[in-house]
């Protein structure tokens, strides 16, 4: 009984650090994103003072929409491959409770 309650203890205890690794990994992405659109917005904040007129503002947000939807497109691939990730560790956990 007591090498039982050790055990799952034992388990309990790395599945915890698994998750605190987890988190610290998803708040350095998301951290790591916010930074860049903070970056891309001081740049179009800059441009736009610049601007001496209406023409140049709106050469500013079109130079900033398109830098968005970059950053845009590289987060929905990091997303994807976060997804695809998390798919294959079910299947492996789905593989492993069937042995």
């Amino acid at each position: 009984m007591k090498i039982l309650l050790f055990a799952t203890l034992l388990i309990s205890t790395a599945y915890a650090d698994q998750k605190e690794e987890n988190i610290a990994t998803v708040k350095a992405s998301i951290s790591a994103n916010i930074d860049q659109r903070i970056a891309q917005l001081q740049t179009f904040k800059s441009c736009v003072q610049g601007a001496s007129g209406h023409e140049e503002i709106k050469a500013c947000r079109k130079a900033n929409k398109a830098e968005m939807k970059k950053l845009h497109e590289e987060n929905k691939g990091e997303r994807e491959e976060w997804k695809a990730g998390k798919e294959e560790r079910k299947a492996k956990k789905k593989a492993e409770k069937k042995i």
